[in-house]
């Protein structure tokens, strides 16, 4: 329907158009239908001229591509030919090279074993002074050995690098019998770098201030061990670091730290009984509680025993001790029937028996329960070796260290705990009975006086 609207007026004005045409010549009316097609026309115009344009552009591309395979084809020829140029120059370098090669080995003769005989002694020069402590001072010898036993066969040392090579050995065999102190920095435990003076004893330990170093091989600096060797050890490197004496026995290593670290391994007392266990701290206990029912004791019975020897000797008792309270019966039933006399004495000897033997049978009991406690610790011990056993096997002896451990420690700490409790018992015991003899002389005395007169 648009269509029909659109033609309609059209055809109108064509019809206007014809009649005045008959009637007088008029100025010609340009149309919207005119301009469509002008502007179709022109439409076309310029697309046959860009589409000519993108022809010629297309057609000198084309060219162009086919100028640059050309140029790359030659090129490649060109690379071709001198590639299987080269290939055959190096077939006939490597033909000469290898002619030359023949001719050199035949040429050094005995040179060739030379360098490698030190070649090989400066790799194994290299292995041990890296591991010597003597590379704390000497760190720059490792490059040049390094680089001398990785020289190729056609590389030959020098005359200078020889006698470099033979200095290094002389002076690592120099060094090693001499005490040296130097400052360096040492390792510590915290990690922190510490400048201190040092004291090498040959090759064998490194010593600061009395404590044992270690060497770390890899960062080739010194560091402190984990747990230092005994006191009287340490002292005598700090006497000797510190000039106290000319000539002092100090120890060493020979084997460069590996017993040191052995001796550093084994454990101390504490550690001893750490390895017992709840056992183990049972037994302490109870031998701490004997002992110091043992002093208490014992100091009573000193004072009870200084305190008769005062009243023998001089002839005043007192009315609190034992003696005073014989004494004091004696002069109030002196004249009584004797059986009377002695059933108030034996009263009195009676309540003083209890403390002097007081805490003694605790003792003994204690003396015999440790080594039964020992005992129960070994028992403890062995089962958790036989578990050991059964769960990982035998391949390993350090699985069933901690139980063969436990055992043999709890059973050293009763008997250690048994003993002493054992002579404390002994003597305690004597001096309780030397004092309850000698009360008991008193009352027969006595007795025998009431009954004379």
């Amino acid at each position: 329907m648009n269509k029909k609207i659109f033609v309609l007026p059209f055809l109108i004005i064509g019809l206007f158009a014809q009649e005045n045409s008959s009637e007088e010549p008029v100025t010609p009316v340009i149309t919207d239908l005119d301009l469509l097609v002008e502007a179709v026309k022109t439409t076309a115009s310029i697309r046959a001229e860009q589409d000519k344009a993108r022809l010629n552009k297309f057609l000198s591309d084309k060219n162009r591509q086919q100028y640059l395979l050309n140029q790359m084809k030659k090129k490649l020829n060109a690379e071709e030919d001198r590639s299987d140029r080269l290939t055959k120059e190096y077939e006939n370098n490597d033909k000469k090279l290898s002619e030359l090669e023949e001719q050199l080995t035949l040429k050094l003769g005995s040179f060739g074993e030379l360098f490698g005989i030190v070649r090989q002694t400066a790799g194994e020069s290299k292995g041990q002074f890296s591991l010597s402590l003597t590379n704390i001072e000497y760190p720059e010898r490792i490059d040049f050995l390094g680089d001398l036993a990785e020289r190729k066969s056609l590389d030959l040392p020098t005359s200078d690098e020889l006698d470099r090579l033979w200095y290094e050995i002389l002076n690592e065999l120099n060094q090693s019998g001499k005490v040296k102190v130097y400052n360096t920095n040492i390792l510590s435990k915290s990690g922190e770098l510490i400048n201190a003076d040092v004291m090498r004893i040959g090759v064998f330990n490194s010593v600061s201030n009395g404590n044992y170093l270690n060497l770390v091989s890899e960062q080739n600096v010194l560091e402190y061990l984990a747990k230092q060797p005994e006191r009287s050890i340490r002292r005598s490197a700090k006497k000797l670091q510190n000039n106290d004496v000319e000539y002092k026995e100090v120890f060493i290593d020979p084997t460069r730290g590996s017993l040191l670290t052995k001796l550093i391994d084994r454990a101390g007392f504490l550690e001893r009984i750490n390895q017992g266990g709840f056992v183990g701290y049972v037994i302490l206990i109870i031998l701490a509680a004997g002992i110091a029912m043992g002093v208490i004791q014992f100091l009573f019975l000193r004072n009870e025993s200084m305190t008769i020897n005062n009243e023998l000797e001089t002839g005043n008792y007192s009315d609190s001790s034992t003696l005073g309270k014989l004494n004091k019966i004696y002069n109030q039933h002196a004249g009584d029937n004797p059986e009377e006399l002695e059933a108030q004495l034996e009263d009195v000897l009676a309540k003083a028996a209890p403390a002097l033997e007081k805490n003694l049978s605790i003792i003994k009991l204690l003396a015999a329960v440790a080594p039964l406690l020992g005992l129960l610790g070994t028992v403890i011990g062995m089962i958790e070796t036989f578990q050991a056993i059964t769960l990982f096997g035998t391949g390993d002896p350090k699985l069933m260290a901690g139980g063969i451990s436990q055992a043999l420690v709890t059973t050293m700490l009763g008997l250690i705990a048994a003993v002493p409790l054992l002579f404390i018992h002994n003597i305690l015991d004597s001096r309780s009975r030397a004092i309850t003899q000698i009360y008991e002389e008193q009352a027969i005395g006595f007795v025998a006086s009431s009954s004379i007169k």
